[in-house]
């Protein structure tokens, strides 16, 4: 983009307006997402109830055709620990995160596939005649393979887990194991058959744990107690002959110990007091500076009194000299106070200058005393830092001797009570046969079905958001194209445009008046004086604009002229009913005879210069310099000189036309043109040196209420007629 486009843009660039407080947020003048979203999902409505609704059909459908299902639930207690008669204190007491892992495991455990294979061999549910026939399975006979019979135990395995649910109850300890078949007998004796297998399975994975256990655990304890007290004998012996003094020890984040010593807390002492002896330093250097300067002396307090006492005393003597001369006694005791008063002050200074000074040696002497004792202590703690290394070796050594003594401490005594413990799983409630399917659920298919409708739905929005470039949103001319949004104007398909525009009520009047308002404020002189109209393809309504701006220019007492420059298919004559017979290409062509090609349009307003024949060479013709000499000589008669050029793509008409006049309004028809035509034509008026206005969007309708545009002009251009006819029915 040019520098003179830039600069269009800076100058008609509408500015909203703010709050003082409100300087640092700029107004947003598109869109929230949320309504761009409402007013997608309004604008595709018909895709939208299309895609629910066959959602729904086809829930509607798959629920009507499922195989019913009913289901049995049993419902058992899992304890962290069963009770035990020891004297272990605390004995159920667990953390939360270690009672999450253990529940986590049951579950695993509960869905496990040694279970279901347990739950196989002990139903014998592969000769089960009801098992098998509920789930398609080839029941087993007496001259079956192994190989056949495990592939079959397999199946089986797999068809309970997949008709398994395990739900825990919230905010408790209870279990719930349900089975799902086409049999409500067979779902209840699964779930019963099922929880009794896990209790046995319990029962005998805590026992068989213990056995070995015990033994090994003993041994290990007893050496890893050697190994503890021998880490730390070692670790006191070494402290005591190296001369460090621990105050205090912890552990950190990571479970290690860390020390406190005598000398680094000496050391962090010092360094705090050092930190004040060096401010207090610094204060009394920067006074002592301002004494030397003089500053200080002036700011004291007595000496700045001082020296207003002598400045009275000046002007008392120069006044009471004025009557009397130099012997008279009043101004010899004048001049002898003065005298004094300046002694005052040179003994004050010099009092003041020597206690900064002092103040100052005495700050030095303490910060370097400090200094020193903070050197020497950081010597010895950096010795102590290299005997501390091995002291450190041991220390880490003890700790870990101490975990794993802790540790295995604490794992002896969890075995010692689950093997004299009970079983920590109970039954609480035994399956019952359903008398009611639980599926299929018609209200949760149907759920499900409107919540893929609407998943569906979404994307087919998206995807069509995403397919239509047009601009719906007038506002989204600025942001996309770098464009000012300089006029809005409405559709007026009940009556024809001219017949619109003289009617100042109506809303396409509004409209353009709104636009021939932002028009002043392009240049320093006003509007435009001479300004094209085009767009990027035909019908976008340009020539529409060009007739409702001129109106609207006219009314407001200028002189205004309207050229139609779109020779090869000219449209205004059709517009206004008057005949074409000698215009723009007849001037072009050598035909001086201005005055009698320009038509008077009273009930407009304004002046009118046709096309004219169609010629055979229009891009020469509007190339020529004679189209410069005519602008200018309208120019010399009217205030305005509007011409309609024919649209861009494809036409080397509309740049041949733009350099000669003093800048372009762009037409933008809403809801209909694309961004790429429309971003291909600006390039082309770009490349050609023209100067951009800005843009005007056209018809805008039904489409662009939802983005708030219908509202407004509802409201703005009706309001007053609205009024009138609530009066008139009063």
């Amino acid at each position: 983009m040019n520098e003179g486009v830039r600069g269009a843009i800076a100058e008609a660039e509408p500015v909203p307006t703010q709050n003082a407080g409100d300087s640092d947020k700029p107004y947003s003048l598109t869109l929230p997402e949320f309504e761009k979203i409402l007013a997608a999902v309004i604008q595709h409505r018909y895709w939208v109830l299309g895609a629910i609704v066959v959602a729904l059909l086809l829930g509607l459908l798959a629920t009507t055709l499922a195989t019913p299902e009913y289901t049995s639930t049993a419902r058992i207690e899992v304890l962290p620990d069963s009770p035990v008669d020891t004297s272990v204190p605390n004995e159920r007491d667990r953390s939360a995160v270690n009672e999450i892992a253990f529940y986590n495991t049951q579950y695993s455990l509960l869905k496990s596939e040694s279970l279901a294979e347990r739950v196989v061999r002990a139903g014998n549910l592969t000769a089960d005649e009801d098992f098998v026939e509920a789930f398609g399975l080839g029941a087993s006979d007496a001259g079956s393979t192994s190989a056949e019979r495990r592939s079959l135990a397999d199946k089986a395995a797999d068809t309970l887990l997949n008709h398994l649910s395990v739900e825990p109850v919230r905010t408790s300890s209870l279990i719930d194991i349900s089975f799902s078949t086409p049999s409500p007998q067979l779902s209840a004796k699964l779930a019963d058959l099922w929880v009794a297998q896990f209790v046995q399975a319990t029962i005998d994975r805590r026992f068989a744990a213990t056995s070995d256990a015990r033994k090994y655990l003993e041994a290990r304890l007893e050496a890893l107690r050697r190994n503890l007290e021998t880490s730390e004998r070692a670790l006191i012996n070494y402290s005591v002959q190296k001369g460090i003094v621990t105050l205090s020890s912890g552990a950190d984040a990571s479970g290690r110990t860390q020390t406190q010593t005598l000398v680094a807390t000496d050391i962090a002492q010092i360094s705090t007091a050092l930190a004040k002896a060096r401010e207090t330093r610094i204060i009394a250097e920067a006074q002592r500076a301002n004494t030397m300067t003089g500053v200080a002396q002036v700011n004291a307090p007595t000496v700045g009194a001082m020296r207003q006492q002598r400045a009275t005393l000046e002007a008392e003597l120069a006044k009471v000299r004025t009557l009397f001369a130099d012997d008279y006694p009043t101004v010899i005791s004048l001049r002898a106070q003065i005298a004094n008063l300046d002694k005052s002050i040179a003994a004050e200074t010099n009092r003041s200058s020597q206690s900064n000074r002092e103040a100052y040696d005495a700050a030095v002497k303490t910060e370097q005393d400090l200094q020193s004792e903070l050197d020497a202590l950081t010597g010895r703690y950096n010795s102590q830092q290299r005997e501390s290394i091995e002291m450190a070796i041991m220390q880490r050594e003890v700790d870990s001797n101490r975990q794993l003594y802790e540790g295995l401490l604490q794992r002896y005594k969890e075995i010692g009570v689950v093997g004299v413990g009970t079983n920590n799983v109970s039954l609480v409630d035994r399956a019952k046969a359903a008398r009611v399917p639980s599926s299929p659920n018609l209200l949760i298919n149907l759920a499900i079905a409107l919540l893929a409708g609407i998943a569906v739905a979404a994307g087919i929005v998206f995807l069509l958001e995403k397919l239509d470039s047009s601009i719906r949103d007038p506002q989204e001319v600025s942001p996309r194209f770098g464009l000012p949004l300089l006029g809005e104007i409405p559709e007026a398909s009940d009556r024809p445009i001219a017949e619109a525009i003289t009617d100042k009520k109506s809303a396409v009047y509004e409209a353009y008046f709104s636009l021939m308002t932002n028009l002043t404020f392009l240049t320093e002189h006003g509007a435009p004086r001479s300004v094209m109209l085009t767009s990027s393809q035909p019908q976008e309504g340009k020539s529409n604009s060009s007739l409702c701006l001129a109106t609207v220019l006219a009314a407001t007492g200028k002189s205004v002229i309207l050229v139609d420059a779109d020779v090869r298919n000219p449209s205004l004559n059709r517009y206004l009913e008057i005949p074409d017979q000698r215009g723009l290409s007849h001037y072009l062509s050598g035909d001086n005879d201005l005055d009698s090609m320009i038509a008077e349009l009273p009930r407009f307003g304004f002046s009118i210069l046709t096309a004219g024949k169609t010629p055979p060479n229009a891009a020469e013709l509007l190339g020529s310099d004679r189209l410069s000499t005519l602008i200018q000589t309208l120019l010399g008669r009217y205030d305005h000189v509007l011409i309609d050029s024919p649209p861009l793509l494809g036409l080397a008409d509309a740049p041949l036309i733009a350099r000669r006049v003093e800048g372009v309004l762009f037409v933008i028809e809403a809801s209909t043109t694309r961004n790429r035509s429309i971003a291909m034509a600006l390039t082309r008026l770009r490349m050609s040196g023209a100067k951009l206005f800005g843009a005007i969007v056209t018809k805008i309708g039904v489409r662009n209420q939802l983005y708030g545009y219908g509202y407004r002009y509802g409201y703005g251009y009706s309001y007053g007629a609205d009024k009138s006819e609530g009066e008139e029915r009063s």
